[in-house]
């Protein structure tokens, strides 16, 4: 339904609802673009005269145009406006489909975040600031982004001098950057035995030589940790305390501590990933906050908005802060600003936390899922579900068998590098829960999995 104004100038009439006001309007437009109310071609008014009409913030009327667009419904034009669209014919459903469905790829599954981000590009575009996003500004990133992200580590514990903050080109640039400030080539790095793969990448890169720890279903034994450190030599330290990848465990408090108290005794310097502490509800206490001098601690916002945003979060000693600020000038000179506007404004706005809410129920979904349909082939899950499960290898069963048993039933699954020799009891492939687009692709994966399971092993496979 809609109304006129003097003009003839098409307005909406906005149906009284409890869900969002810029959602009202993309449904009374469609609404009308459906009974031929609006003709395709028609131009619409522009997003602040049409808020001054409709009495609405012109944030929400821009957010509306930009979730119009992405449904195209309409679309703009640089100095002419805005313009209703053709009606798309219906996607060809009887086309190609997916023929593989990705389980090694480790992304959050989609919450409605892109919509999110286009109508906060929208906001930036409307309310006039994206020029002042687009010079060259400060390596660290800007004082007002910096400071609400610092906001944002002290809800997982991270207490911080903003001077010692940094926006990153997501998680891997911050980590390289640590590395650089700590290990040079050819010096031997401490991790867990199965490590995250960007480790991996880093220490093919530039050199270093990791040497894995033994660990538990709390992540990194003390002990083993301890003698690594006097036995190689080591000095940095590299770990994922909460929901490591690949395996998915949680270190515990009492462990947390211990591990502090061995990174100082070593002298050591200590990298925390902590790309995953936004799933807990009360994360725990980062290992860095025990051990701040000595550690840069690590998250980004990959996982809870989305990996192409690009942007992370780094605290550093305030001893390396001068030299990280030149190691990020040397390496890009500064993150994205519009995308740090991005992820602050939605921080600011309180959609970030929401976003967090919808991830959090996304992934105990999908857990629930696998452990209907895999039950005890899987590893025990945290209290805190995660976007990957460790699938622990069976006795009987090879690891490349299983790879390639799965490829062949459409699915990837990619089993995880070992720092060291392992013994066959702990070998075993990370599932990726959130890559599949839909609840019902995954759970279709995981049957074809446990039917592979349940079969015996294929030997050859030509």
């Amino acid at each position: 339904m809609s109304q006129t104004s003097s003009s003839d100038d098409w307005l909406p009439v906005l149906s009284e609802t409890d869900g969002p006001r810029y959602l009202a309007f993309v449904q009374a437009l469609e609404n009308d673009i459906q009974t031929g109310v609006l003709k395709p071609g028609t131009r619409l008014l522009p997003q602040r005269d049409m808020a001054s009409q409709l009495g609405l913030s012109v944030g929400t009327v821009s957010r509306a145009y930009a979730e119009a667009e992405t449904r195209g419904l309409i679309s703009g034009e640089v100095g002419r406006g805005t313009f209703v669209q053709r009606r798309r014919p219906p996607a060809n459903t009887k086309g190609p489909v997916q023929t593989t469905i990705n389980l090694a790829l480790n992304v959050p599954p989609s919450t409605g975040e892109a919509e999110l981000i286009a109508s906060v590009l929208s906001e930036i575009l409307a309310d006039g600031a994206l020029s002042p996003l687009l010079g060259y500004l400060p390596h660290q990133g800007l004082p007002l982004h910096r400071e609400i992200m610092r906001g944002w580590l002290a809800s997982f514990g991270m207490k911080a001098d903003v001077a010692n903050l940094f926006i990153t080109h997501g998680g891997q640039h911050a980590l390289s950057v640590a590395f650089n400030m700590v290990a040079k080539p050819n010096e031997m790095v401490l991790t867990e035995r199965f490590t995250y793969s960007g480790m991996a990448a880093l220490s093919s890169q530039n050199g270093y030589r990791l040497h894995g720890v033994d660990g538990d279903a709390e992540g990194l034994l003390p002990d083993a940790l301890d003698r690594a450190f006097t036995e190689t030599g080591a000095r940095v330290l590299f770990a994922t305390p909460s929901l490591q990848t690949p395996t998915g465990t949680v270190m515990m408090p009492e462990r947390r501590r211990q591990i502090a108290d061995i990174i100082r005794k070593h002298n050591a310097y200590f990298l925390e990933d902590d790309a995953y502490a936004f799933l807990f509800a009360s994360p725990p206490t980062p290992i860095s906050a025990l051990v701040p001098e000595r550690s840069f601690y690590v998250t980004s916002f990959a996982k809870c908005l989305a990996p192409g945003l690009r942007i992370a979060a780094m605290i550093v000693p305030e001893q390396f802060r001068d030299r990280s600020i030149n190691a990020v000038r040397a390496t890009g000179w500064m993150a994205s600003p519009i995308m740090a506007e991005v992820v602050t404004r939605l921080i600011h706005s309180g959609d970030l936390l929401r976003q967090v809410h919808a991830k959090r129920t996304a992934a105990a979904r999908r857990n629930a899922i696998a452990d209907r349909v895999l039950g005890t082939w899987l590893a025990p899950m945290s209290d805190t579900p995660g976007f990957h499960r460790w699938l622990p290898i069976p006795a009987g069963r090879t690891l490349i068998a299983l790879v390639a048993q799965a490829a062949q039933a459409g699915i990837t699954i990619a089993p995880p590098g070992a720092l060291q020799q392992v013994d066959r009891g702990t070998l075993g492939i990370r599932l990726c829960l959130g890559h599949p687009a839909t609840d019902e692709i995954l759970e279709k994966a995981l049957l074809e999995l446990r039917q592979i399971l349940e079969t015996a092993e294929a030997i050859s496979f030509v």
